[in-house]
């Protein structure tokens, strides 16, 4: 049953690698913050005027290397609300591995086990989930049964609805406020998006300001 279960998540969404090159998906399209769901993770400021969110895979070599730019970006930019979505489409390794890390949330530790299957060379298999489970002092009796429980499933299955509908195939995938881009990018040109976005964001908020409609007595 579980491994039908798995084959089938990871049907949904079977999708590709993007190539190293990025490219710019548009802009104005689809904010990022309107794609933040109840539950997500989010590092980062919460209310910082930049939104990432990023669509990504655990076992993604290009997925990995943004992870650690985006974590060096949120160490020197205090305006930025990263959110990570989990999108599994690189197979049932994958899509057991996001259980795992939803499942290890149920006890506190979603972000120190996300921090080991990004950096972990070996596909995801239970022998080795449990190894890391008991390394965070997880309960993995407890956190077995979570990832074969519906809450996991459903979140897994709402991720992947979540990018099929914005048509997301290739990974990673960035939303930059109103900025679409599709594969990893450099940390200098990830600064330079974010203080793009930064400016437009201003921008808009400084021209609502002074609007006629925002004045008081019209």
């Amino acid at each position: 049953m579980k491994g039908c279960r798995l084959i089938a998540l990871a049907a949904i969404g079977l999708g590709l690698i993007a190539t190293p090159q990025a490219r710019a998906g548009g802009s104005g399209a689809v904010s990022a913050a309107s794609l933040v769901r109840p539950g997500d993770l989010v590092f980062g400021n919460p209310h910082g005027k930049v939104t990432i969110v990023d669509f990504y895979d655990i076992r993604c070599p290009p997925c990995r290397h943004m992870d650690r730019r985006f974590k060096r970006l949120l160490r020197h930019d205090h305006d930025v609300r990263y959110v990570p979505v989990a999108y599994p489409i690189l197979g049932p390794a994958s899509v057991l591995g996001t259980e795992a890390m939803f499942a290890a949330g149920a006890q506190g530790k979603l972000i120190p086990f996300r921090a080991r299957l990004m950096t972990q060379k070996r596909p995801p298999i239970n022998a080795i989930l449990k190894t890391d489970a008991k390394a965070l002092g997880l309960d993995w009796r407890r956190m077995e049964f979570a990832m074969n429980g519906d809450g996991v499933i459903h979140r897994i299955q709402a991720n992947l609805r979540r990018g099929r509908s914005l048509g997301i195939h290739e990974i990673p995938t960035l939303f930059i406020n109103n900025t679409k881009i599709v594969g990893s990018v450099s940390y200098a040109d990830l600064v330079s998006l974010v203080h793009a976005a930064r400016k437009t964001a201003e921008a808009a908020a400084r021209g609502a300001a002074s609007s006629p409609s925002s004045t008081h007595g019209t």
